[in-house]
């Protein structure tokens, strides 16, 4: 009877003991758990706080584009030396559309890309800025909209390039508004491509595209 007894004590030791190893097993495996959903969480918190820095270089994109409209006389429409470059002197304001890389999916013209200045920005309760935004912007111009080749190589300070490019004809106020209203002579509204690239912590990078269509004159 004591000799029976005496195994049982063993066998419970042996099972205390594989139920004590699964319960460490298993709360190693949670804690590894636990770990890897904040490594994912926070790695989507920054990359959506990359989409949301993106408005801030299609705003200052859209402010140099408004500049440059065939309204202000010194405007790179008609002073290529006056379109808006980078501290390397390259300008980031193309009068043609480019294609699109089909593995970055960023704009890619032949003579090579040049982007805007990189713009620091710093998230709320940081010291220091941990996202950079920089821009090109494109007129949307080129053999890939108006299908000519001679095209490609165009530009604003040629009018029949200009009024080939993109472009939707502005109406007058018909009178009496159940008429239809004429084109108005030499007023349409021109197509600019804004590509922003956002980089951050964590290898963060975020690519996002703005269309603005702007009222100007067309020769």
């Amino acid at each position: 009877m004591n000799n029976f007894r005496n195994k049982q004590q063993g066998v419970v030791l042996v099972i205390a003991l594989i139920a004590l190893v699964a319960v460490s097993l298993a709360g190693i495996a949670m804690m590894r758990s636990v770990d890897t959903s904040n490594v994912v969480s926070g790695n989507i918190a920054f990359n959506e706080a990359a989409i949301q820095m993106a408005d801030i270089g299609a705003e200052q994109a859209y402010t140099e584009i408004m500049g440059n409209l065939a309204a202000n006389p010194n405007a790179c429409l008609f002073v290529p030396g006056n379109c808006p470059v980078n501290t390397a002197g390259k300008s980031y304001f193309y009068p043609n559309v480019s294609a699109l890389d089909v593995t970055s999916r960023l704009p890619t013209p032949t003579a090579g890309l040049n982007w805007s200045d990189p713009m620091l920005q710093t998230l709320p309760g940081d010291a220091t800025a941990s996202y950079s935004v920089h821009y090109v912007i494109e007129r949307m111009c080129g053999k890939q909209v108006t299908g000519v080749a001679s095209d490609e190589t165009a530009n604003l300070q040629v009018a029949p390039t200009f009024a080939k490019c993109k472009v939707v004809p502005i109406y007058d106020t018909p009178t009496p508004p159940s008429t239809v209203g004429l084109p108005l002579v030499g007023q349409g509204k021109l197509f600019y491509r804004v590509t922003v690239e956002v980089t951050g912590p964590r290898n963060t990078r975020g690519v996002s595209q703005y269309f603005f269509g702007v009222q100007d004159a067309v020769n």
